[in-house]
């Protein structure tokens, strides 16, 4: 019992002494300025399609240094990471270190990724893999799925778009399905598939692992037998079966 007691206090003392080393580098870090050469001074962008949201003139662009200077010169690297982090709204992640033999700095700046498009009375914008708003940028076009809502305050983001979202980005056949999703009323969600007038109604995002391969028995088993033009309102919500609803006539 002693013996165990002992282990413990041991690997309490190192743990302790391994978090302060770890606290007082993050900390000297911040207040430490590094010799650097400014015009050796090189970009590393990491993330979706490379440069699409960040490109490297940007981030130099807001580099608290003179990329034409030639002399050594001191600067915070949690500076650098800061001035990038508040001015590049596409950065996810910004890491800089600095070469000791040469003083070149690199910086490398993760993008951010975004897995959809939404549309909403308020404007457009994307939510990004982490389930935060992400706005658009002029002349960068992605292959993402798109979502209209009328409105999309934080907790229709937490609770319906971003478990969407997710769901769409991890399942490559559904990702690229449906040309358009409508985030309902009465938590009903609509897919319209890029083939075929139709409309699939779910109810909410719990189930749509269930829900959605459904559609695949429509199409193979209802279709055939009634034709491509008798339903269009195919609700898959319902346990073990699909309710479709006839297409009106014009």
């Amino acid at each position: 019992m002693k013996r165990k007691l002992l282990q413990f206090f041991l690997w309490f003392i190192a743990l302790s002494m391994l978090g302060g080393l770890v606290f007082a580098y993050i900390a000297l870090r911040g207040h430490s300025r590094y010799a650097i050469q400014p015009n050796l001074t090189r970009v590393k962008i990491v993330g979706v399609d490379e440069d699409a949201f960040l490109k490297r003139e940007d981030i130099m662009a807001v580099l608290p240094i003179s990329l034409k200077d030639t002399l050594p010169q001191p600067l915070s690297l949690s500076e650098v990471e800061r001035s990038i982090k508040s001015q590049i709204p596409y950065a996810k992640k910004v890491s800089a270190f600095v070469s000791p033999t040469n003083h070149q700095m690199t910086v490398k700046v993760d993008s951010r990724r975004p897995i959809l498009r939404l549309y909403t009375n308020d404007g457009a914008f994307y939510l990004d893999d982490e389930g935060t708003a992400m706005r658009t940028k002029s002349g960068v076009s992605i292959y993402i799925p798109v979502v209209k809502a009328d409105h999309a305050d934080s907790l229709t983001i937490r609770n319906t778009l971003f478990p969407l979202a997710q769901f769409l980005s991890e399942h490559d056949e559904w990702n690229t399905f449906f040309s358009m999703i409508e985030v309902k009323g009465d938590n009903r969600i609509h897919f319209y598939p890029r083939v075929g007038d139709y409309i699939f109604e779910v109810l909410g995002t719990s189930t749509l692992a269930e829900d959605l391969p459904k559609i695949h028995t429509f199409y193979t088993k209802i279709v055939p037998q009634v034709g491509a033009n008798h339903y269009q309102l195919v609700k898959l919500s319902y346990d073990k079966q699909i309710v479709c609803k006839r297409r009106q006539k014009p």
